[in-house]
């Protein structure tokens, strides 16, 4: 009988965001390098990522959540202009979300998407938003209605320490409630910005994980130097998998 595998996801992040980001990450999926994107509602390609959605159902689309200003959007349910991301992180930290507004948000967002007439798998989020208690409360509301049960894992995943990452002392914490409330993956890794290549570093890992599941979240690009090495690393680091690993989607059972 073949041996047990490791369960590999590898999405997309900021699908939609530019024409360029959509352009790299069409080539990573017609590569065979990713199982699976994240669209980023109201985006100036969002529509080209949703068009392309629409033509490969056989994939997993899920939604990006973004409650931050960073590249200009709106608050698609009304109200408000979205925070700055520090001023989000910080207000989420310290709990003083609106956390009404955010679901509100949160529904019309994967709407916006799901009317499109895309199938949305699951969902995750700019910033990584949804690892505080008020955005995974008002996921709890909204994810039901909605009849989506898988979120994306806080990250566990390290080749170096993060030594000034929140995220990285409080990380099993953090992973234990994504845990207790959705459907979501065993380990999740993602390079930062200012990380080298990491294919080769990361597939010598992964036998390190046993037989569960992992995600791989990756920023498709080529004009910013930071996605050009995701992009760059993520072709390499899935043309180097062996059959110990066993590439999925976000649907898979």
């Amino acid at each position: 009988m073949p041996s047990p595998s490791l369960l590999l996801i590898i999405n997309a992040d900021d699908f939609g965001l530019s024409d360029e980001t959509v352009a790299a990450t069409v080539e990573c999926f017609e590569a065979g390098a990713l199982t699976s994107a994240t669209i980023m509602p109201g985006m100036p390609a969002t529509d080209a990522a949703i068009a392309f959605a629409l033509d490969h159902p056989e994939l997993g689309f899920g939604v990006h959540l973004t409650v931050t200003g960073e590249f200009g959007q709106r608050p698609l349910a009304g109200g408000k202009a979205f925070p700055a991301p520090r001023e989000a992180r910080l207000r989420a930290l310290l709990g003083r979300l609106d956390e009404q507004a955010l679901e509100r948000e949160i529904e019309a967002q994967v709407l916006s998407v799901r009317e499109a007439g895309v199938r949305v798998t699951h969902v995750d989020s700019h910033r990584h938003l949804h690892k505080f208690a008020q955005f995974r409360s008002a996921l709890s509301r909204a994810l039901p209605r909605l009849g989506i049960s898988r979120v994306r894992a806080v990250q566990d995943v390290y080749l170096q320490p993060a030594l000034l990452s929140p995220t990285y002392w409080l990380r099993n914490r953090w992973r234990e409630q994504i845990r207790a409330s959705f459907e979501t993956t065993d380990h999740f890794y993602m390079a930062g910005k200012d990380d080298p290549p990491w294919a080769e570093e990361l597939r010598r890992l992964l036998p390190g994980l046993g037989t569960g599941s992992l995600e791989v979240g990756v920023h498709p690009g080529r004009d910013e130097p930071w996605r050009a090495r995701d992009r760059e690393s993520v072709l390499a680091f899935a043309q180097g998998l062996d059959e110990s690993v066993d590439l999925v989607g976000w649907d898979s059972p």
